[in-house]
């Protein structure tokens, strides 16, 4: 059985998940924020590994964690997007993480950094689906584990996305929401990137154009 842990982050509020599966001591982190309460749970619920940290995109608030993870998972990969998503990790600009009183956040260099498979599982019989969903930023996806999809910053419920940082785009986020459109029908809840969970099948996307800008 497939599980998830949301813990919001103390830094930045956005979302970290830990996915598990009873039958396994690994789990995979999405997005790792604060880093303490994961090991606490992984302690608690006698989980062992880190198989991988799986990236939405690399705005440093979804990033800040994982050089704190690689330490004690120093063979754990890091997935991301594209070519653009390995360099959002090593460079404080691109992830916006110099311009914060928190200072500057750079991935370790010696991290193994892997660009999505087209084919992964989690587990044996459980795929992780990517859906390339460009818009908040060119790096960005919705991760797909059967009835979970993690969208990072694309889709927050009631929230307008936004496409004003560096490589957004609204004409892409347009394309992406028809992507996270077609995924309707079949009982997905969302995870998202910051606040509470909800189900895709009753959101309205638009309210990703709609609702005021922040």
């Amino acid at each position: 059985m497939v599980i998830c842990e949301r813990f919001v982050n103390s830094r930045f509020t956005s979302n970290t998940y830990i996915i598990a599966c009873s039958e396994h001591d690994n789990v995979w982190i999405v997005d790792p924020g604060d880093t303490e309460v994961v090991f606490e749970w992984m302690q608690n619920h006698s989980k062992t590994i880190v198989s991988g940290i799986i990236l939405t995109h690399g705005h440093f608030d979804h990033i800040y964690g994982i050089n704190n993870l690689l330490s004690r998972f120093p063979s754990c990969p890091v997935y991301v997007a594209n070519a653009f998503g390995k360099e959002v990790l090593s460079d404080p600009k691109k992830n916006g993480s110099k311009y914060t009183e928190e200072g500057p956040i750079a991935i370790n260099k010696d991290a193994s950094i892997d660009i999505y498979p087209q084919e992964m599982e989690l587990w044996e019989g459980v795929p992780l689906k990517v859906h390339y969903t460009p818009g908040h930023s060119d790096d960005s996806v919705c991760l797909q584990v059967e009835g979970m999809l993690f969208t990072g910053d694309t889709l927050i419920k009631d929230m307008r996305t936004v496409t004003k940082l560096k490589t957004g785009s609204r004409e892409k986020l347009r394309e992406s929401l028809d992507v996270l459109a077609s995924l309707k029908g079949h009982g997905l809840m969302v995870y998202p990137g910051h606040e509470e969970l909800f189900e895709l099948d009753s959101y309205d996307l638009d309210n990703s154009w709609r609702m005021p800008a922040i």
